[in-house]
């Protein structure tokens, strides 16, 4: 994308757009409990365990994004959960403005000050998951945080709101994609159906300009084709509470 808006503005304004976009998340205050707040096994919980404001902190450069949360044994699936829904939410609205992240989750040491100084162990770590697991338009979870977490599920009563996100997909991999947001959401406070429905349009739109636009680079064409798999899968419901399958 950065090769190509040296010969066409629009989408070095798309790009300069989206790295603002980030730029925004290193605000602490930013990573608040929108997403969570909605989930029946949040409210149940008590909310104040998934407040993470106070814990995270970001730092954007280049094309890359760094988030970490302080985080306990005891109050892992809780941090998570806040996590999950906010980068979820992040991606969808990137990807609106056709633009496709991928990363990955673990838990491990890490120094990350307000003054963006980053390093440790798990910053390698996820770097590693990032670059060879990843491939995707897709957020992976290390085995080391899996192990931590209530995953899988066994009981209604150990689910927590993350639960509504993450998946084993395809390849064996446990993560979650940007468009997950949408099924979660929707019915909600959080979005109007009038916003949902332009929300899924914008996204097929961004996939079927991708696909359309990748003859000359299949490790691209291939990204497209496994989000155009999982929007094919997104299970969306209408006013009548039946399922409708989208579909490009």
């Amino acid at each position: 994308m950065v090769y190509k808006s040296e010969s066409n503005i629009d989408l070095k304004r798309v790009i300069k757009t989206s790295l603002k976009y980030f730029k925004k998340w290193e605000s602490p205050t930013r990573w608040g409990l929108k997403n969570t707040e909605i989930e029946e096994s949040a409210q149940k919980k008590h909310l104040d365990r998934f407040d993470i404001t106070e814990k995270t902190r970001c730092t954007c450069f280049s094309d890359s994004i760094v988030i970490s949360v302080e985080v306990d044994d005891g109050n892992i699936n809780e941090v998570f959960s806040t996590l999950v829904a906010n980068i979820a939410d992040m991606g969808e609205y990137i990807l609106t403005n056709g633009v496709l992240i991928r990363g990955g989750v673990t838990v491990g040491n890490l120094y990350h000050d307000l003054g963006n100084v980053v390093f440790g162990s798990g910053l390698i770590e996820v770097y590693q998951i990032e670059s060879s697991l990843a491939k995707y338009p897709r957020i992976v979870l290390s085995d080391k945080l899996i192990e931590k977490l209530n995953y899988p599920i066994y009981s209604k009563s150990a689910s927590y709101p993350y639960h509504q996100y993450i998946d084993r997909l395809s390849d064996g991999t446990v993560g979650f994609h940007q468009m997950i947001v949408l099924q979660v959401v929707q019915n909600s406070t959080v979005i109007t159906d009038k916003q949902l429905t332009e929300h899924l349009d914008l996204i097929r739109d961004v996939i079927i300009k991708g696909l359309d636009s990748s003859f000359n680079t299949p490790n691209v064409y291939e990204k497209y084709v496994w989000l155009k798999e999982e929007y094919e899968k997104l299970l969306i419901f209408t006013d009548d509470n039946e399922v409708k399958k989208k579909k490009l």
